[in-house]
């Protein structure tokens, strides 16, 4: 059961959103589940919800922070080039806490009474219920059918002024809810997250964000794609230099942070997609880390072998692209370090490895559509254990090892996908079954396309070699000369062949008059009339 929390301030607009058909008509049977006295007093459990019932219960939700005028607002936070950081540049209204419940797709459905159950255990062990009343918040929890995706999930909004007019709690209320997510779903039997209690959950994309992808007709949610090419860049890379190179390359916008008072020292970076064009937003910056803990600058020059305070000839590449701008071009990927080449042939290769060799892979071949390959960079994604160091098919890798490119490419695909079915039948080291069994298909299907590259290029292959036999001519065997040995034969087809050659003007030009030949007696006969001639002149 995953949580997603969001503030804002706007409590009718929320309720009615929620009571309402939703976005693409996918809300059905919107009825309350749960909630405070003040709440579901107003209408009977299980009965749909009105246009009227959503802005009674609304105004219901409001009251404390009307009646005691108690403002709750967070920073708005922005960019500042000079400081190099996140500053506060105003702040918002956001007495609205929201946070959705959402179970896997493959779970089902869970019962009204279920729902209840969960909502009042959430709400109370997030400190939004006061055993005295006092502390309480207003509240409700809203069921109204399953996501376009078919995840079964409650919708809970709590009003952030309690009913004395002070402020609820919510500090660290994003762990905390994951924490308590857990602990709901191993006493309601439900599924249980895989990863939570690890820590190597990756961030997922939350319902804005794929709804402003939606909007702007993207095929990706930024915060994905950015990791898929940051992850191609570092396959690809032999350098810190090398690295902030090839990110721009794939297209992303790439910021340095660099030390406090210097310029010389870079500490962490920030990348961002261009913003599509007619969107008319800003693009929104990530910390890598946020994104993929293995993606942040110190495990970026941990996994380059370069000095952990920075590598010096990396320093002005940064700069560099730190006073760059970009627009959305085509990104452009390059070709995979050999570091990563030997890795994948002695099996000595960790999750982080294969999560950037798919990501190399889907930015060659599924560059503008992600597919299998990316879905396998980001399951390997989710894990950071080691694998046992097995050592693979030797023939495969030499194929790897290929010049050409579409060998090259699909072998190093098909093992590194066999490498990560072997992890995948250890449910990658842990209680994964999930994951295990999600990656143990994909790589079926990665290596059956890559084997069907390969295949392509093999009946390209053969096709060339049959024209070209076709458009041959077919050599006889030179019949010599009786008189000449093979030794003599081959002698003058030598001299031939270095005879000299004419000059383009001289082979256009008439060839030279040639001395007229005569037979031996008529040359000497013409000669002695000649002599005699002369004699009787003289």
């Amino acid at each position: 059961m995953m949580p997603n929390i969001t503030r804002g301030g706007k409590m009718p607009g929320l309720i009615m959103y929620l009571a309402g058909p939703g976005r693409a008509n996918e809300h059905t049977n919107p009825h309350i589940v749960a909630g405070s006295d003040h709440v579901t007093v107003m209408v009977d459990a299980g009965v749909e919800l009105s246009h009227d019932d959503s802005l009674d219960i609304a105004r219901t939700l409001d009251q404390p922070r009307k009646a005691f005028g108690t403002q709750v607002t967070s920073p708005v936070k922005a960019w500042n080039e000079e400081t190099q950081k996140k500053e506060t540049v105003g702040r918002k209204d956001s007495h609205v806490w929201h946070c959705s419940l959402s179970l896997r797709e493959d779970e089902g459905k869970l019962t009204d009474q279920a729902w209840e159950t969960i909502a009042n255990e959430f709400a109370g062990r997030m400190g939004f219920i006061d055993p005295d009343g006092a502390k309480s918040s207003r509240w409700v929890a809203i069921h109204h059918g399953p996501s376009k995706n078919g995840n079964d999930h409650i919708h809970l909004v709590m009003q952030m002024v309690t009913e004395d007019g002070s402020k609820a709690r919510v500090h660290n209320d994003f762990d905390r809810a994951q924490k308590i997510c857990g602990q709901l779903e191993k006493e309601f039997g439900l599924a249980l997250t895989e990863g939570r209690e690890t820590g190597q959950v990756l961030a997922a994309e939350n319902p804005g964000e794929k709804r402003r992808a939606e909007r702007e007709n993207a095929p990706w949610v930024d915060k994905i794609e950015l990791r898929r090419r940051l992850r191609a860049a570092l396959a690809n890379s032999t350098s810190e230099a090398n690295f902030v190179a090839r990110v721009y390359q794939a297209g992303v916008i790439i910021r340095p942070r660099f030390a406090q008072g210097r310029t010389n020292e870079v500490t962490g970076y920030s990348v961002a997609l261009p913003a599509p064009a007619g969107s008319h937003r800003d693009p929104l910056f990530y910390a890598p880390s946020k994104l993929d803990k293995s993606l942040s600058l110190p495990k970026v020059r941990a996994a380059l072998g370069t000095y952990s305070n920075g590598d010096p000839q990396a320093l002005g590449t940064w700069q560099e692209h730190h006073q760059s701008t970009r627009t959305a071009e085509k990104p452009r990927a390059g070709a995979m370090s050999k570091d990563l080449w030997n890795k994948v042939r002695t099996g000595d290769v960790t999750h982080a490895d294969l999560a950037r060799i798919f990501a190399a892979g889907s930015m060659k071949y599924e560059r503008h559509s992600p597919g299998p390959l990316a879905q396998m960079s980001e399951q390997h994604g989710q894990v950071a254990v080691n694998p046992p160091a097995y050592g693979y098919m030797g023939r495969q890798m030499d194929r790897a090892l290929s010049k050409n490119p579409v060998e090259s490419w699909s072998a190093l695909l098909m093992q590194a996908a066999r490498l990560s079915q072997i992890m995948a039948e250890k449910q990658f080291g842990g209680n994964r079954p999930r994951l295990g069994a999600v990656n143990t298909a994909l790589a079926t299907v990665v290596v059956a396309e890559a084997q069907q590259r390969l295949d392509e290029q093999t009946a390209r292959a053969q096709a060339r070699a049959t024209q070209s036999t076709e458009a041959e001519p077919v050599k006889t065997e030179t019949e010599l000369p009786g008189y000449m040995s093979p030794s003599e034969f081959a002698d003058l087809k030598s001299a031939l062949q270095k005879r000299p050659r004419l000059s383009p003007d001289m082979e256009a030009s008439e060839p030279p008059a040639q001395p007229k030949q005569h037979e031996p007696d008529n040359d000497h006969r013409d000669r002695n009339v000649h002599e005699n001639n002369e004699g009787a002149a003289r």
